[in-house]
């Protein structure tokens, strides 16, 4: 799945759960991010599984491996 893949329900559960869309940058393969004291985008570079990209105010990073199923179910959750 690549950014122009990404399907509705995916797209609805980040606007719910607060993520601004970056475009479809397929360079970097950012979708969408939130911030706050710290950064989390939403990334699915080219041939890669989709992943949450956590910046800290430290400058160090956390990334963790997300299945699309586990986001929509996390904002059905806040319905």
């Amino acid at each position: 799945m690549d950014n122009t893949q990404i399907d509705q329900n995916l797209l609805a559960a980040l606007y719910l759960l607060g993520f601004n869309f970056l475009g479809d940058d397929l360079c970097s393969g950012e979708i969408a991010e939130i911030k706050g004291n710290m950064t989390i985008k939403l990334v699915h570079s080219p041939g890669e599984e989709l992943k949450f990209v956590v910046e800290l105010p430290s400058e160090k990073q956390m990334t963790f491996s997300v299945d699309r199923c586990q986001i929509v179910t996390s904002a059905e959750c806040l319905q």
